[in-house]
């Protein structure tokens, strides 16, 4: 099942449960006339030999996968790690992105943002308002990591699990998956999220008018 696009959308996470099974994350991308190749697995810095890693998320610029793990050597069950792609095209060793964020409980769903300053992810090791909650860490550049976790509060969260969230690129709007009951078409549904504190993104259009006619008036009800 695909688990991740980047922001051109050319390139696709995959997550995949061979027949031995391995969970494991692929990777594939869209040639020039944007059909996806055959999905190739990712090297062992992400895919480790006896964990499971079954949720991802690209960087806007293709140079960063977070995912989550619960692979030995983390705080508690499944923790999330990034992996960086190094100036020769690899990817680089995963790095537990530590306790800020980790706990000996379990994270998942890594989402980053656009501008990649905000990651949302899952947790029941948070303070949550039952089982999974979001959750939203801001970039640190002091320390040169994500700190501060913040529940996202109700309506986005509620008493049941709530796992996935992805943000807009102006942040204006939220997607969530969800079981709200009594709303939704049956099981989870998608939701969208309006942040009332963000202001809209307004285009300007600057120019002059003009007519092949020059005894004709234009009415700009004509033009727009």
């Amino acid at each position: 099942e695909v688990i991740g696009l980047s922001a051109k959308g050319d390139i696709m996470l995959v997550y995949y449960k061979d027949f031995k099974g391995n969970d494991d994350i692929y990777i594939s991308y869209a040639d020039k006339n944007g059909n996806f190749k055959v999905a190739t697995k990712l090297p062992v810095n992400i895919n480790s030999p006896k964990g499971a890693e079954i949720a991802a998320s690209l960087s806007s610029d293709g140079g960063a996968i977070y995912f989550a793990s619960n692979r030995t050597g983390g705080l508690g069950g499944t923790d999330l790690y990034v992996s960086k792609k190094l100036p020769n095209g690899t990817w680089g060793p995963a790095t537990n992105l530590g306790p800020q964020i980790n706990t000996p409980m379990n994270e998942d769903f890594p989402n980053i943002s656009p501008d990649g300053k905000t990651l949302y992810f899952s947790s029941i090791g948070h303070t949550s308002m039952g089982g999974y909650d979001i959750f939203k860490a801001e970039w640190d550049e002091n320390s040169k990591s994500f700190t501060n976790p913040k529940n996202l509060g109700y309506p986005i969260n509620t008493p049941e699990d709530n796992y996935n969230f992805r943000i807009s690129s102006t942040g204006k709007y939220g997607y969530v998956a969800a079981c709200i009951p009594d709303k939704g078409s049956g099981d989870l549904d998608i939701y969208r999220v309006t942040f009332n504190d963000v202001e809209s993104q307004y285009t300007v259009l600057k120019g002059a008018i003009s007519c092949a006619d020059t005894t004709k008036q234009i009415s700009y009800a004509d033009v727009f």
